[in-house]
């Protein structure tokens, strides 16, 4: 269901908490339902910007913070 996925990607922007915490969470959700595999590579960084719109340093930034 494409409008169902676009509004689980969507961002808040005003919501006082950072893009790429935001984007950190729905990645750890997309995991928990099985749209991501766990424990096999994640989109490019390009392909994640794109989808959550938001710049890639942003989801390299959510990336870092998922790593540690």
């Amino acid at each position: 269901m494409m409008v169902g996925r676009l509004l689980a990607d969507s961002i808040e922007r005003r919501s006082g908490v950072s893009l790429w915490r935001q984007i950190a969470d729905k990645i750890l959700h997309a995991i928990a339902i099985g749209d991501f595999t766990e424990n096999a590579a994640l989109p490019p960084e390009v392909a994640l910007a794109e989808r959550y719109g938001v710049n890639r340093h942003t989801v390299r930034n959510a990336i870092s913070a998922l790593v540690r």
